[in-house]
């Protein structure tokens, strides 16, 4: 405790320091004059705000803030030139790399100056990988690559470099990813086999990275195209297998794991001829997502499954869990609804939020009376099994 009195006392002190408390007035009444549009005003009040800031930090932000004015003015030239500035003398690194994001997003987008702005991603990805802006770096020299074939060649082979530059980096995963994208946006065979290339590197080295859901599904997007069913199915359940040992089962999900079933289920149905793996993926789905927007379009997608199958029985199982999952899901709506108006600050304003949920029913989904229709088939077909029926 004799510790901790001092400090205290210190943070008091500071918290009511009326220097430190007119410099934070003076910000937010700078950030009006900007808001306003009253840039000259607030481009002379942010630099003296620079100045006077007893903290570096704080000095930085009054500094990038006065930078941003000349952007919302139209003075791109003077904004990037500002922006470099501070890149090369603001105190805080992080500071320092926003700076310069800036800086080169302007001189690429606004001042046609696409060599200098890319010249300044390369030194991002090479000097502070660590940042989060060294992923937005990447993602404008991979969307530059995307222009035309000659800027694909030309960042295909800067990616090489930077990553043989830094092959055990914190990008250098990102680096084997954003190429083979590039090579596969070639369309051609060879294109093809040289993002594989660099695919297989990339599950190899880095068997722990982020990107491999990503780098998965795009090796499964050229085994398609080069009708390798069988390789895309054993890469596609791998995908799956990162969803099912997370650290806390169903958590989450990628939106490579929905993608993932729902192209295993199509290509169990189609060309790998497994109805019973179809299955299992189809019901994975909905599990997986917990209340996804197409719930009942995966459910009726089971049901299609089990009648091919001639799983009568489960199949009207699952009519009716769609039936029961609609009631529900269309009950806990009007439960939220009515909520909603009880919440209405005046009686007159209950009444029209009411009268507003009168003339506007809950649709039914389509998926709905198939499965009414379908159910009397099916307990027909259990009562009197077709012909050739196991």
């Amino acid at each position: 405790m004799r510790l901790a009195l001092p400090i205290l006392v210190l943070l008091a002190a500071c918290a009511h320091d009326p220097q430190l408390l007119k410099w934070d007035a003076d910000f937010y009444y700078t950030e009006k004059l900007y808001i306003d549009g009253q840039h000259d005003l607030a481009v002379a009040r942010y630099k003296a705000l620079h100045q006077n800031a007893k903290d570096p930090r704080d000095g930085d932000e009054a500094a990038l803030m006065e930078c941003e004015v000349y952007a919302r003015d139209r003075k791109f030239g003077q904004s990037a030139t500002c922006y470099e500035a501070l890149a090369s003398d603001g105190q805080d690194r992080g500071v320092r790399i926003r700076a310069l994001m800036h800086a080169s997003e302007l001189r690429y987008y606004e001042l046609n100056q696409q060599d200098e702005a890319m010249r300044a991603w390369v030194v991002i990805c090479r000097t502070a990988p660590d940042e989060a802006a060294s992923q937005r770096a990447l993602d404008h020299l991979y969307m530059h690559g995307q222009s035309d074939g000659v800027a694909r060649e030309s960042m295909e082979r800067l990616f090489e470099q930077l990553f043989d530059r830094d092959p055990h980096g914190e990008l250098a995963d990102n680096y084997l990813l954003r190429g083979a994208m590039l090579r596969e946006e070639e369309g051609t065979l060879d294109g093809q086999n040289r993002a594989i290339v660099l695919l297989n590197r990339l599950e190899t080295d880095f068997p722990e990275a982020q990107t491999l859901p990503d780098a998965w599904m795009l090796h499964t997007k050229i085994l398609h195209a080069q009708q390798r069913f069988a390789e895309e199915a054993v890469i596609l359940e791998r995908v799956i297998e990162t969803y099912e040992t997370s650290h806390i089962f169903a958590s989450y999900a990628l939106e490579a794991h929905k993608d993932a079933a729902a192209r295993l289920v199509e290509l169990y149905r189609g060309p790998l001829h497994n109805l019973e793996r179809a299955e299992l993926h189809a019901r994975h789905l909905p599990e997986m997502l917990h209340h996804p927007v197409k719930m009942l379009a995966y459910l009726w997608t089971v049901e299609q499954i089990q009648e091919e199958r001639g799983h009568w029985a489960d199949a009207l199982a699952t009519c009716r869990e769609l039936i029961q999952t609609a009631a529900e899901t269309q009950a806990d709506m009007a439960e939220n609804d009515a909520r909603i108006c009880d919440e209405s600050e005046t009686a007159e304003m209950k009444a029209r939020c009411e009268a507003d949920l009168a003339a506007h029913p809950a649709v039914t989904p389509r998926e709905v009376p198939i499965a009414q229709t379908r159910i009397p088939q099916l307990q027909e077909k259990l009562a009197h099994p077709p012909e050739g029926t196991p």
